[in-house]
């Protein structure tokens, strides 16, 4: 005859096995979102850069524009011209006039489309916003809105996800020097040179540092999949091209002379 007690050895296993395949289902689960949330992320960066690009597109269609100016060459003996010198001189003001005007323009508005960072050698060209808030480098690589804008004369820093978010920045490491870097911005284009790519800790900001020059630095996690450290290429301006309404007065693209020298290694 069977006695209560039989009766609860048996309902032990069962129990025992309900909540095995409740671990294990869950287990299967995390799994699944484990795998899914890199291409989620993709997914989502995917659709925000669509409607940040069709934004900054809307709001400045000078970006637009099929014309395309004329170009001014400046090299040491031409600058060495009074009339060059000039020239020179007024696309310089005109250019930091239209820096100075945007930089207002979008101050505190963290989020914003700003402009296109085009990368020829890894085939890059995305959409960055104003801000490296969480949710500012969900969308896209982020302008640092402490650092100067193209125009006024210092280092314009961006930072960027490597592997989720779109993965902007997965191929920075293969950026080397001499390479080129473009941004597309609502008052201009700017052109520059890599000058140096280098690997740092995360606190080392003075690398980053303002050097009295136009330069670009893009930073961004190293190694892959790891915030140990941060992978930073830096580039200095070699030219620029006014458009929209910073063009009406000096329709030109300017080559300028930057420092090939002097610039602190990290």
């Amino acid at each position: 005859m069977e006695t209560d007690q039989d009766k609860k050895k048996e309902k032990r296993p069962k129990s025992r096995r309900r909540w095995l395949v409740w671990v294990a289902n869950l287990m299967i689960l995390g799994g699944i979102a484990a795998v899914a949330y890199v291409p989620g992320t993709w997914a989502y960066t995917w659709f925000e850069q669509r409607n940040l690009r069709n934004e900054l597109l809307q709001q400045n269609p000078a970006m637009t524009s099929s014309q395309t100016n004329s170009t001014v060459q400046v090299d040491a003996k031409a600058s060495a011209d009074a009339a060059a010198k000039a020239k020179q001189k007024a696309e310089l003001a005109a250019f930091k006039a239209a820096a100075l005007a945007y930089q207002l323009k979008v101050a505190n508005q963290t989020g914003k489309p700003i402009g296109i960072i085009i990368i020829p050698k890894i085939n890059l060209k995305v959409v960055m916003v104003e801000g490296t808030g969480k949710g500012d480098l969900k969308e896209g690589p982020g302008h640092w809105p402490e650092t100067p804008f193209p125009g006024e004369g210092g280092n314009f820093v961006v930072s960027g996800h490597r592997t989720t978010y779109g993965h902007p920045f997965f191929y920075l490491n293969r950026v080397n020097v001499g390479d080129q870097i473009e941004l597309e911005l609502p008052y201009a284009i700017a052109y520059y040179t890599v000058t140096k790519q280098f690997i740092v800790s995360p606190d080392q900001v003075d690398t980053v540092a303002q050097r009295g020059f136009e330069q670009i630095s893009l930073a961004a996690c190293n190694p892959i999949y790891s915030a140990k450290q941060r992978i930073v290429v830096q580039g200095n301006l070699t030219s620029f091209e006014l458009i929209g309404s910073a063009a009406s007065t000096q329709s030109s693209t300017t080559s300028i002379l930057t420092p090939t020298t002097g610039a602190p290694s990290p």
